[in-house]
């Protein structure tokens, strides 16, 4: 059933994932019983037996022997020999049925399937899992060689990671102790854990050592500028401060907050959701780093061979720090699936997962698809050298499988959340988990950041709000990349969760839900700003490359595929051809913003980040609407009917946008990243708002764009065109005109030397209206365009 829902998503890597990580290993699971099964049987028999099941073991061995030999030759063949059907041959099964478990034991692995699905036989002493560990402690590079197996096996090292894996034994000493002091003492001195420069660590400087390691972290960023929002404009703190210390170590004020209230159960686990999950998301970051280093190197030229990229250092600190996160993830003393041994986040996934249904096969669905995708990594992509220059996938699947690995580690934060709502209505724990999930929300769902945050964060949670929250919260799984499912309902309530993007728009209903995917870009353009308002500069550019929101036929679609490969495609008229030279112009433009170079070589941050985003909201999004809206009409009438309604449902999608106020009573307008959002926002400094408080340009293309749809369905043609260039061209063009004539009266009054964004927003405003004026007046345009021009000095 998730696979279909994946088809008809199209999210094409996440159901070859499932495929290969879920399916296929459990359709292998009643093939190995099977033929373990008549192992058994057999082994008592003669080859003279007229039993079935001679033949039985036989067949089924044939399916699965094919499936082994990949894995090893050799043990396939002493399977193949034991369970071959040979009337009057040699004994059945000679080496005996415990041979046979042992043999597909040290396969296990191999296959992917888990050794507790296979379960235990009756009549055999030992389980398949005890043949594997049996198998692993024997064949396996042990522990001290350079190797730590973590999980059990789950997960085996190929570097010395053991340091890193015992701070989980600082948790442990920490939930050991009856009070705050020597919790305290634990959490802030450590005594178990070294770093991997050999410096001793304790889940206190995990987080206060955290910046600038993490400078560069889509995640990390993401809350930092949670946290300083909630200090600035929440406490009155000032700007980079949350709870009077620096909001770099956000995580570390959280514990130490939470210590000063005496809160001792809710510090047990404060270090781990905090410290340690951003700790992991920051090694996973690593290593995707270190893997685009290569991809880079070799697009250089550096690869002068033509062979695969070895760099071998490379190679190394990209094994190491999945190790690492590894490491942080899953902690010294855990075994296998096990929720009463280890200390860390694998173990708060097995503790919760029984919770939601999600812990089917002895592990928890959570932990299981974390380490199948870090192993599948490893043996993908790292072993197979494809973090090279003539292999760009490489990297971008590396990059593609690390944001789902993070998606995944949210899943138990989220059932925590509900958990302690639902079941110990402790409105400590609730605060935490909330703070634990609420940073990833405000990048896409701001309104319903506010409404949460304002409930269990600033207001006393209660228990009647519950249902509310779920509900909230439920409608923003999508912007967290997780779904419904992923969560699972909590001790089997029927909560009425639905993955279902909402096709409604601002009043305009969406005919195609092929594009409800799509129309989610605008977090991508408010995820760019807040890494650059972070200073995460690098990553903003690479979230502008290469998206991160937007899956369209199970690939990430990027706002600069948008502006490269889409925009000029469109039918604009002459007034874009050219303008400023081409559209690849619009991208070296915001490229130059986003690397500070070109026109903003000198110029401030705010100016920077203003250059981007008023580039991407008014001219990028307005010129593609509008392309989309002009083909529509340029079809019209053409069959079939729905490709002309898929483009005018894509033009009016851009105009408009997902970000928008879903609870009515947190207007979230403000955060809006489209056309939408800038008309409502320049209305209020032209008197053009109406009673509502949107502007009167919004509310009537609304209209327009209705009826217009109308218009297509009846083919009335001329009408569609009439309206297009008589109506809702002219609104498009309001909030532009309104945006760079409000710049103009900010500017005027600065100088060439000021630092304020507004002299980049003006022009990059100017940029989207320029182009049209020219066709009226050359002289005036470009009059217009050396008084809105940016140039720093």
């Amino acid at each position: 059933n998730t696979g279909k829902e994946l088809l008809k998503a199209k999210s094409c890597t996440e159901l070859s994932l499932l495929l290969e990580e879920d399916i296929t290993p459990t359709i292998l699971v009643p093939l190995i019983q099977g033929m373990l099964h008549y192992a058994v049987e057999n082994e008592e028999l003669s080859s003279s037996s007229e039993s079935g099941s001679l033949a039985a073991g036989d067949a089924l061995s044939r399916a699965i022997i094919p499936v082994m030999n990949a894995i090893d030759s050799d043990k396939s063949m002493q399977i193949m020999t034991n369970m071959k059907f040979e009337k009057g041959g040699s004994k059945p099964v000679e080496d005996g049925a415990e041979r046979v478990f042992a043999d597909v034991a040290a396969m296990i692995d191999g296959l992917k399937v888990d050794c507790y699905e296979i379960g235990d036989h009756t009549s055999v002493v030992k389980s398949i899992c005890e043949f594997q560990e049996n198998s692993n402690g024997s064949e396996n590079p042990s522990p001290g060689a350079g190797f730590v197996s973590l999980a059990g096996g789950d997960y085996i090292s190929g570097t010395d990671v053991s340091n890193e894996a015992k701070i989980a034994l600082d948790v442990k000493d920490m939930q050991s102790k009856d009070n705050i002091d020597a919790m305290r003492t634990v959490y802030k001195n450590g005594g178990n854990s070294l770093s991997s420069d050999d410096q001793p660590q304790s889940l206190a400087t995990l987080s206060t050592t955290s910046f600038p390691r993490m400078s560069e972290d889509p995640m990390y960023n993401y809350f930092r500028y949670t946290f300083r929002s909630i200090g600035q404009d929440e406490e009155g703190e000032r700007l980079g401060v949350f709870d009077d210390e620096p909001v770099e170590q956000y995580g570390d004020t959280l514990v130490t907050d939470l210590m000063e209230l005496n809160q001792i159960e809710v510090v047990k686990e404060a270090p781990i959701v905090t410290n340690v999950w951003m700790t992991v998301t920051h090694h996973l970051y690593e290593a995707v780093r270190e893997c685009q280093s290569m991809y880079v190197s070799g697009a250089d030229g550096f690869n002068l061979d033509g062979d695969l990229f070895t760099d071998e250092d490379n190679v190394y600190y990209i094994e190491r720090d999945l190790d690492l996160a590894a490491a942080y993830y899953i902690g010294e003393g855990q075994l296998k699936g096990d929720k009463n041994s280890g200390f860390l986040l694998y173990n708060l996934a097995e503790k919760i997962a029984p919770e939601f249904n999600q812990d089917t096969g002895g592990v928890s669905q959570v932990n299981k698809k974390i380490l199948g995708v870090m192993n599948g990594i490893k043996s993908d992509i790292i072993d197979q050298g494809l973090c090279m220059a003539s292999l760009s996938d490489g990297y971008l699947e590396f990059r593609s499988r690390v944001n789902s690995i993070i998606r995944t580690m949210t899943i138990p934060l989220v059932q925590k959340f509900i958990w302690h709502m639902f079941i110990t209505k402790d409105s400590d724990f609730v605060e935490l988990y909330g703070l634990s999930i609420l940073p990833q929300i405000k990048v896409c769902d701001p309104s319903v950041y506010e409404y949460i945050l304002e409930k269990v964060v600033f207001d006393d949670f209660s228990f009647e709000t519950a249902d509310d929250i779920l509900r909230a919260l439920q409608g923003s799984y999508s912007c967290m990349g997780i779904t419904c499912n992923d969560v699972g309902e909590l001790n089997g309530r029927q909560d009425g969760c639905s993955d279902d993007i909402s096709a409604t728009l601002r009043g305009y209903e969406i005919t195609d839900q092929t594009l409800l995917p799509r129309i989610v870009f605008d977090r991508d353009i408010l995820q760019i700003k807040v890494l650059a308002t972070m200073g995460a500069w690098e990553s903003a550019l690479d979230l502008y490359a290469y998206g991160q929101n937007v899956v369209v036929g199970g690939s990430l679609n990027s706002l600069k595929d948008l502006v490269i490969s889409k925009i000029d495609t469109l039918h604009l008229g002459d007034n874009f051809q050219g303008f400023a030279g081409k559209f690849d112009d619009v991208d070296e433009y915001i490229n130059a913003a986003l690397v500070g170079d070109d026109m903003f070589i000198d110029a401030s941050n705010d100016q920077r980040i203003e250059g981007v985003g008023r580039m991407l909201q008014g001219l990028v999004t307005y010129l593609y609407a509008l392309g989309e809206l002009q083909n529509a009409s340029a079809n019209c009438g053409v069959d079939p009917l729905f490709n002309s309604l898929s483009s005018w449902d894509m033009g009016a999608a851009y105009l408009m946008g997902s970000i928008k106020a879903n609870i009515d009573e947190y207007h979230s307008d403000d955060f809006g990243q489209a056309w939408f959002a800038l008309a409502n926002e320049m209305c209020d400094y032209f008197g053009t708002c109406v009673s509502s408080g949107k502007a009167h340009a919004s509310e009537s293309l609304v209209d327009d764009l209705n009826t217009g749809k109308e218009l297509l369905k009846a083919k009335s043609c001329t009408e569609l065109s009439l309206l297009l260039e008589e109506d809702i061209t002219p609104t498009i063009l309001v909030p532009l005109i309104q945006g760079m004539l409000h710049y103009a009266v900010e500017n005027e009054e600065l100088s060439s030397s000021s630092e304020s964004g507004s002299l980049a927003a003006g022009d990059a405003l100017s940029r989207a209206i320029i182009p049209v004026m020219n066709a009226i007046d050359s002289d005036k345009s470009m009059q217009i365009m050396t008084n809105m021009k940016f140039e720093k000095g």
